[in-house]
Order: structure tokens, then C-alpha cells, then sequence
């Protein structure tokens, strides 16, 4: 029996050395623009046959707009294939496939490059700054199954720092009063004037990651939280002024605290990464 096997792996051995590299190029792109395709329809057993691995990547983008840019024979045998890929406002990513042939003979998708959803994203490079990609870890940087294992491995960490940060610019993005002018109307159902904000921080907070906000005040209690508009970005250890001028004051405030809390972790977790060394250094 053991006879038989070794004769049947010699035979397919042999049918696939004697085809081509022209035609196994042919035949890995059409697999893969199989595999992408059976993505866009939400036949996932099937694409699992196609690619094995890919049932441990958990989340990956959806390669929409899919197209092949160039395939190449390596010298180890192995296909890759090079395409590009567009994802929300995103019209060129790029992402690369390696296939090879199993034991059976039949051709797979061994691993990817960009297809994973932490590609792109701010662990990720949290990851590649910590040196998590390294022989400590035995993982790739160049593999999305490995991109996924580390990044999943540390998202706990990362987290828990970004929420530090972010609890730290809550506290410490406030109000001058000594510069500001904010007062109630007359009548008391409005209030205008300008209100200094001083970023304490080493942190540049943009409108696409935190909210500010004014606190309407009675006596201690919050009674009312405005956004405040047309603020677009602070520097670091920086003041800005702004105008107010009428707001509605709904609940008769008598006092006026600025607020500026994080609203998209994501884009946030990319400053904490650009300022990494200052954010893991505070309290």
C-alpha cells in the first residue's frame, strides 16, 4: 500500500512539473480571482478550500474592484500575485497572494498580504513599532495570518493605552477662564462671548478623532452638552480662541465647561502611535 501512494505522489509530481510556468501563472490567477470571488458572495466554505489559512484570519477587508496587476514564478516554486483592490474611500490598496501546491497536487492560496483588516490600521503599526514582529514571536510581517496572530495577541494592550490617552486628554484639553469671555444673555436663554482651549497635551487632536464640547452647567450638575462648532484641530501645547456668539442656553446655565472626548478610537490610535513614547510615559 505504502508502494502504491509514493507511485500515485510520483505521478502527480511529475503532471505538475510538466506544466509550464506560463500555465501555473495562468491557473494561480484564475484561482485566485476564484477565491475573491467567492468572497464578494459570501460562499466562505468554498473559499476556505481555496485558501485553508483563511479561516484563521478572522476580519479582512472586502477586496472590492479586485484586479491582478502581475504574477511571478519564484525560484522555490511558489506563485505570487500582485493586485490592487479598492475599499471605502480607498480606491488603491494593494494586496499580494502566494500559492503552491499541496501534497495532493492540487494548487491553494498558502498566504496573503492586505487582505486582513488589521492591514492599514494603528495596531498594526503599535506592533511593528513594540518589534512585536519579531523571532520572539515567530511571525512575518510579511504574512496577513501572522499580521492577524500578533496584532490579536497585543489588541488587549494597545487598547487599555489607548483608553489612558484618551482619559488623559479628557482631562487635561480644558478651558481658560482667565481667557475667555463666556456669559449669559440678559434674559438668560442665551449665552455668547469667546472661550480660550488650552491643550496640555503632546497630542494634535483633530475633529476626525474627538469631539469638543461645552458643558452647560447648573451649579455642579451638567445640564445640557453642546458641540462646539467649526473647531477643526488643536496642536499640541497649544490655545485656541473661539467666538460664540447666541447659543441657545437650554437649561439656564450658570456656568460653562469645555470638554473634548475621543470619538473615533481609530484615528485616535494613530496619534498614540505617532506619540508612542510620550503615551506609554504618562500616568
Amino acid at each position: 500500500m505504502k508502494t502504491i501512494v509514493i507511485a500515485f505522489s510520483i505521478i502527480l509530481l511529475a503532471s505538475t512539473s510538466c506544466k509550464s510556468d506560463e500555465t501555473k501563472i495562468k491557473e494561480a490567477n484564475e484561482l485566485t480571482n476564484k477565491f475573491v470571488n467567492e468572497i464578494l458572495l459570501e460562499n466562505y466554505d468554498a473559499a476556505y478550500k481555496i485558501y485553508p489559512g483563511f479561516r484563521k484570519m478572522g476580519q479582512f477587508w472586502i477586496p472590492r474592484e479586485f484586479k491582478i496587476s502581475s504574477s511571478s514564478m519564484e525560484t522555490d516554486g511558489k506563485i505570487s500575485i500582485y493586485c490592487s483592490y479598492s475599499r471605502g474611500n480607498k480606491n488603491s490598496n494593494q494586496l499580494k497572494f502566494i500559492l503552491g501546491y499541496n501534497d495532493a497536487g492540487d494548487l491553494r492560496i498558502e498566504n496573503s498580504k492586505g487582505l486582513s483588516s488589521f492591514n492599514d490600521s494603528p495596531i498594526f503599526d503599535y506592533c511593528k513599532m513594540k518589534g512585536y514582529f519579531s523571532s520572539k514571536e515567530n511571525a512575518s510581517i510579511d504574512s496577513d495570518l501572522d499580521i492577524t496572530k500578533v496584532c490579536k495577541l497585543y489588541e488587549l494592550e494597545f487598547d487599555l493605552l489607548v483608553s489612558k490617552c484618551a482619559r488623559y486628554i479628557s482631562e487635561n484639553v480644558i478651558m481658560d477662564k482667565s481667557q475667555s469671555t463666556l456669559e449669559r444673555g440678559y434674559l438668560g436663554d442665551s449665552f455668547s462671548g469667546s472661550i480660550a482651549i488650552i491643550n496640555n497635551t503632546a497630542f494634535d487632536l483633530y475633529s476626525g478623532s474627538v469631539d469638543f464640547n461645552l458643558l452647560l452647567m447648573s451649579g455642579d450638575n451638567i445640564c445640557d452638552k453642546k458641540p462646539i462648532s467649526n473647531i477643526y484641530s488643536i496642536n499640541a501645547y497649544s490655545t485656541i480662541n473661539h467666538e460664540i456668539l447666541y447659543e441657545q442656553n437650554t437649561c439656564r446655565a450658570n456656568k460653562y465647561i469645555v470638554k473634548v472626548e475621543v470619538s473615533n478610537r481609530e484615528n485616535f490610535g494613530y496619534e498614540v502611535v505617532k506619540k508612542l513614547i510620550y503615551a506609554e510615559s504618562l500616568e
